[in-house]
């Protein structure tokens, strides 16, 4: 079972916080960057455990599943996804708008676990184009917010689906579900199977905002990456 990811729509958005957004998540950035530095060992801990006994420990489980779900949070604020401030909390925050279901604890596969590093690398690259994209988009919505009070809502599904791929990214890499990420256009999941408040349908415009994002993220990718070069 992936990772799944709920999203509130906002109303009027808060001219002023979306204004001084870039420095209002600096605390965040810095008390998440030691939080993630914990998340490392616990993680490589974590790891050596599930490679002789096929599941993850519950307590590198507890804290690795909040450091994604405090990350996705704080990535939701910064391309302004939502205006409520995030808490800090690896904690399950149930008023926050934005919501993630990490899936129970399953079996993980040894060989799986064994050549993680490895077999994240594909979702990593394609994570990582999205992430580009979703930046670039978030420099229109702050000017699209700051004039007219709103965030278009193609832009808006989006940058919802970018977030939840990087959160299905992060919560396979750190062993929370060995379901390889996937859906980045949105759900394909029949009716009833998962509760609608969970899955992600793109609309038409909705579609196209991602295409475009895709195609951008690639293309200053590739610019980055050749001139590194």
């Amino acid at each position: 079972m992936p990772v799944f990811l709920a999203t509130r729509v906002p109303g009027v958005r808060n001219r002023a916080t979306v204004a001084f957004r870039i420095i209002l998540i600096i605390p965040q950035v810095v008390v998440l960057f030691v939080v993630w530095i914990a998340a490392v060992v616990l993680g490589i801990l974590g790891w050596f455990a599930a490679l002789f006994t096929g599941r993850l420990p519950d307590f590198a489980r507890t804290f690795l599943a909040g450091t994604v779900r405090w990350q996705t949070r704080v990535t939701a604020y910064l391309l302004l996804l939502t205006d409520e401030y995030p808490p800090f909390s690896l904690e399950v925050e149930e008023r926050y708008p934005i919501q993630l279901a990490i899936p129970p604890v399953t079996p993980l596969n040894r060989f799986a676990v064994l050549g993680r590093i490895i077999l994240v690398i594909p979702a990593a690259v394609v994570q990582g184009v999205l992430g580009t994209g979703a930046q670039l988009f978030s420099i229109a919505s702050w000017f699209a917010i700051l004039f007219s009070g709103q965030m278009p809502p193609s832009i808006f599904e989006a940058e919802r689906a970018v977030l939840r791929y990087q959160a299905r990214v992060y919560a396979y890499f750190w062993m929370l579900t060995p379901e390889y990420p996937a859906a980045v256009l949105g759900d394909a999941t029949p009716p009833g199977t998962v509760d609608e408040a969970w899955l992600i349908r793109l609309s038409p415009q909705g579609r196209t905002a991602m295409t475009v994002l895709i195609v951008i993220g690639v293309i200053f990718t590739i610019f980055n990456y050749a001139r590194v070069l």
